[in-house]
């Protein structure tokens, strides 16, 4: 069985009525409203009070009971009083919670346990015959689901392997209770660890940072070695994470390639980790072909997600040899159709997802960095960049002694700036701010308001946009019109400018953004800000894709960039005849926008311009428009 078979097992009383309080939001998982739909049981969200009352007299008050649909009214936090008086007595009263599925568990470990994990958690709590205390739960948890026995970890390679192995199963970090007390058993024990190794549990990116440095650790000793500096093999064995199988197995997954030298003669394992100066791949061919080579209809959302990093580091590298050939696109077509139809059916779960351990859409961003209490904060929008952009950028700031966090979030459709620029400051859905949807002149107090409520004064929070595109002005900048500063927010537009002004399509836009670069406008920027104690983030609000025109579409009203990706009506009626008019178009749906904004989207690359029109834009579902690079930058 299942975890969420067993809470649909909760409500097999046909045509029943249920009130269910859902503290921990179980019923908006995908696979249990799925479930819950096969028999027959609807499931509303009780927000507003005038809708339920039209939904429940019009779907199930007066019909007969065997012919009428199961229904569940979920609420939060026991709030049961404000469900109508005439309807809460007639009905079934029920709490969902941890506790319903670990009650042997205790529940301040289990709250602590993210989705991902729930599977192995209820597997493993039918092994679990007694009531456990607090550490009883983190050891069992440790043990039985994430397969970190304290009797086996004996050093830092072996924590390392297991952080591997965590993240190879769950795709997400280990939470931070279990790692203080896998911590403290090591201590007890007198194990010999460094203490930021247990880093590499808590976040993918301090394990791909580590395992990087100690990569170039050894690069340098066995080039050393191959040049007769040391006599044997031990002076760059000593490092111990590489002489490891499954380390190595990894090294294709975490290692970013050193350029080397040819003329040494390297073992066959350590290709992944490498990049010949005068042997290179003339097209990068074989990363070509392991990128497109996979079924995409089985992807889920790390799926997509690392297909859109790897896309990126592919797109970069051949816009720098200029190799960005027809072929290459008509790929990314045929992958980009397949993300379409999962984001019809998916994305829009993203938005039940935890903020933690990191965020998984733009407007999650700023409730995640609040949780970073007491510390400096500024985060630095890059208006447009796409992970193709953030390629380039890394690529350049890594030889200015920078190094990162790397991550990514979805982007709000539609990915317009005035949508998921404002979601990003505002910390808000969409439907939040249908007054200015249209426009991102209230950033600013959006941005405010959203740190004043979590007890920050108007005075500690500075915001400001359109930077980057004058020389680089220290003192002129926001955060420096006041020392009570401690959160900053900050956008730069050159990229949205590049790709508007895109003649040659993607290789203009490669071109403007290098010579952008080469001003070091954004590594001044962040040393500034780091040398003021400021813990810096970058992302984006959208990325951007090169498109052809399929001709322009004259009704419904232009939001921006002329309507070349999107298409917004006020009459859904008139959408509807729009799209059923348009093959290539697609009709977008969605309970997070404003009920009179209705959305048509151009389908894959195509844009709303004169036909066969070559422009770099956004706005649409594109895999390179809604997947956005989210970096927590180092030095």
């Amino acid at each position: 069985m299942s975890w969420q078979e067993k809470i649909t097992k909760y409500f097999t009383s046909k045509g029943s009525l249920y009130i269910v309080s859902d503290e921990q939001e179980l019923l908006r998982d995908k696979t249990v409203q799925e479930m819950l739909q096969a028999q027959n049981t609807i499931v509303h969200f009780y927000d507003d009070p005038v809708v339920f009352r039209y939904a429940y007299e019009t779907t199930f008050r007066y019909i007969e009971r065997e012919e009428r649909p199961t229904l569940l009214i979920v609420i939060q936090d026991h709030q049961f009083n404000h469900i109508p008086y005439d309807v809460y007595v007639d009905a079934n009263r029920l709490t969902l919670s941890f506790e319903t599925l670990f009650p042997n568990f205790d529940r301040s470990i289990a709250v602590q346990c993210p989705v991902e994990m729930f599977q192995d958690l209820f597997d493993a709590h039918t092994r679990c015959l007694t009531t456990l205390s607090i550490n009883e739960t983190a050891d069992f948890i440790l043990r039985e689901v994430c397969m970190m026995d304290a009797a086996s970890l004996v050093n830092d390679v072996s924590i390392v392997k297991a952080a591997l192995l965590h993240f190879e199963r769950f795709k997400v970090a280990l939470p931070n209770v279990l790692i203080e007390r896998l911590r403290q058993s090591l201590m007890k024990k007198r194990v010999l660890v460094s203490i930021p190794i247990f880093e590499c549990l808590a976040s993918e990116g301090e394990l791909y940072s580590h395992l990087n440095e100690q990569w170039n650790s050894y690069l340098k000793g066995y080039l050393n070695y191959s040049n007769g500096q040391v006599a044997e093999k031990k002076d760059y064995y000593g490092n111990a994470y590489f002489d490891d199988p499954f380390i190595r197995r990894c090294m294709r997954d975490f290692i970013l390639p050193i350029e080397v030298r040819s003329t040494v003669d390297y073992e066959k394992w350590m290709q992944p980790g490498i990049v010949m100066k005068e042997v290179e791949s003339d097209s990068g061919c074989v990363d070509k072909e392991e990128l497109f080579g996979q079924d995409y209809h089985s992807f889920g959302r790390f799926d997509w997600v690392n297909f859109a990093i790897e896309l990126g580091v592919l797109q970069s590298r051949l816009l720098k040899k200029e190799l960005l050939d027809d072929d290459f696109k008509s790929q990314i077509k045929i992958a980009n159709e397949a993300f379409e139809h999962w984001m019809l059916s998916d994305y829009q779960q993203l938005r039940t997802l935890p903020v933690l351990p990191k965020p998984k859409m733009v407007h999650q961003i700023p409730h995640y960095l609040a949780k970073r209490a007491g510390t400096k904060l500024a985060l630095i929008v890059l208006d447009g960049m796409s992970f193709t952009q953030w390629n380039m950028i890394k690529e350049t700031l890594l030889k200015q002694s920078w190094s990162f966090e790397e991550d990514a979030v979805f982007a709000w459709v539609p990915s317009l700036t005035s949508v998921s620029r404002q979601a990003i400051f505002s910390g808000l859905e969409p439907r939040h701010f249908a007054e200015t949807i249209d426009t991102t002149r209230k950033e600013k107090s959006l941005w405010s308001t959203f740190w004043e409520n979590e007890g920050l004064s108007s005075r500690n929070v500075a915001y400001e946009k359109s930077l980057g595109l004058k020389a680089y002005d220290k003192e002129a900048l926001a955060y420096r019109h006041s020392p009570s500063v401690i959160v900053y927010g900050a956008v730069i537009d050159v990229i949205d400018q590049f790709m508007h002004g895109a003649i040659q399509g993607n290789q203009t836009v490669f071109s403007e953004l290098h010579t952008w670069l080469n001003t070091n406008y954004l590594h001044k920027m962040m040393s500034d800000l780091v040398d003021e104690g400021f813990e810096v983030y970058l992302t984006s609000d959208h990325g951007n894709v090169e498109c052809c025109g399929i001709g322009r579409i004259h009704e419904g009203v232009t939001v921006e960039s002329k309507g070349e990706r999107v298409r917004v009506y006020s009459s859904l009626n008139i959408r509807n005849q729009t799209a059923s008019e348009h093959e290539k178009t697609i009709p977008w749906d969605s309970d997070s926008l404003p009920s009179d904004y209705h959305v048509l989207l151009a389908k894959n690359n195509f844009a709303f311009v004169p036909k066969n029109d070559k422009i770099v834009t956004h706005g649409g579902i594109h895999l390179e428009e809604i997947i956005v690079p989210f970096v927590k930058v180092n030095r």
